[in-house]
């Protein structure tokens, strides 16, 4: 009995000795103190961290549920620097849409955190069991593109040559009326053969597009509706395809055009290093609207056939005394009498062959239909007057 109460009696010493040490006792080496600490497995960075030290050295694979706007929280601190690491990775077309294996790069060459960077959006996330093409292309760097700039998601604008050159769904095996995943849509296109396992955009014509001017159709208004791939060649220019991502109703007589270019772009001037005049404003991408002015879109009757980059700035002018009554109904008229005035500037960000859709960074009066502008070879196009 004694031998029992002794053993207890020391094993409770025990315990009391090794709580008091684990809460007063330091081990030293080194001239450092330090306490030892149990394992607690691979650590991540604090989202609150910022700068280079949190960051997986240059670049991170992405995983399951991996997005740019969590990355960048968790790495840089802000989930709003998601464009700037999206500019660092060109790679990738839709900064929407980023899959498991993908590298993503966080400093461009010899930068530092960025310090400024316009607001985006918050990325979607690709789950398993959600159909998506893994395959990543990349041809290298074509082209202008910004370092930085304001995000900007591409209008549905398309010119004739397109219309002409898409393809058409003239059927399908789906005894609906509305064509979803997994149906069989058939497609026959007007130029081009398709290649199997090629990825379109399926749109519909919303409305054509006319100078105001001339009275000419410089294109059409479109809705994206999906995205399909070529599962199947039924023929030269005949293809089965099947929709892969569907934003809306999809259905027979819908066209489909060629898929690759991202959703959203950096829009940023640059110097202008070819004159180009004589350049009109035909219409706003939002077609309820009369009158424009700051952040809108606008559509240009001027391409790249005509000397337009994208990054150059169209300056927008008038030469008249608004108080007329028919100069203030007619904005555009010209004063010969009268010196020009600027009024607004436009940064082009999508070039095509004859038109042009950029972004009006300033103006000092409500833009109109028919708004005369031009490209001045400069450094930099002067600001509009006030």
């Amino acid at each position: 009995m004694r031998k029992l109460i002794f053993t207890a009696v020391f094993s409770l010493a025990s315990l009391a000795n090794a709580q008091a040490s684990d809460e007063d006792n330091s081990l030293t080496e080194g001239g450092a103190t330090f306490r030892p600490e149990e394992d607690e497995g691979p650590k991540t960075a604090s989202p609150s961290t910022t700068g280079k030290a949190s960051a997986p050295g240059q670049q991170h694979t992405v995983e399951k549920g991996d997005t740019l706007w969590d990355l960048s929280q968790k790495f840089l601190g802000s989930p709003w620097y998601w464009p700037k690491v999206w500019s660092y990775n060109p790679e990738i077309a839709n900064p929407h849409w980023i899959y498991p294996g993908n590298e993503v790069r966080f400093y461009g060459q010899g930068e530092e955190v960025p310090t400024q960077v316009e607001a985006g959006e918050p990325e979607q996330q690709v789950d398993e069991g959600e159909m998506y093409d893994d395959k990543v292309t990349s041809a290298g760097q074509i082209g202008y593109r910004p370092k930085a700039g304001q995000a900007v998601l591409l209008p549905g604008f398309v010119t004739p040559d397109e219309i002409e050159s898409s393809g058409t769904i003239y059927g399908s095996f789906s005894e609906r009326i509305v064509l979803t995943y997994p149906d069989n849509i058939y497609v026959k296109f007007n130029k081009k053969a398709p290649k199997l396992g090629e990825t379109y955009v399926i749109f519909r014509n919303e409305g054509e597009v006319s100078h105001p001017i001339t009275l000419r159709s410089v294109g059409y208004f479109t809705a994206v509706l999906a995205e399909a791939k070529v599962v199947r060649i039924d023929s030269d220019k005949r293809a089965t395809v099947v929709i892969t991502k569907q934003y809306d109703e999809v259905r027979r007589g819908d066209l489909l055009g060629p898929a690759g270019e991202p959703l959203i772009k950096l829009v940023a001037a640059r110097p202008n290093g070819k004159a180009v005049k004589d350049a009109r404003l035909v219409a706003e991408v939002k077609t309820y609207l009369t009158v424009f002015g700051e952040h809108q879109l606008a559509i240009m009757d001027k391409g790249s056939d005509d000397g337009v980059k994208v990054g150059n700035t169209f300056t927008f002018w008038r030469q008249n005394d608004p108080l007329p009554s028919e100069n203030l109904m007619q904005p555009t008229i010209i004063d010969d009498d009268k010196p020009r005035e600027d009024v607004g500037q436009c940064v082009a960000f999508e070039v095509k062959a004859h038109t042009t859709i950029c972004l009006i960074s300033r103006s000092v009066r409500e833009l109109v239909r028919g708004e005369r502008a031009e490209i001045r070879v400069s450094g930099g196009s002067p600001r509009a007057s006030r």
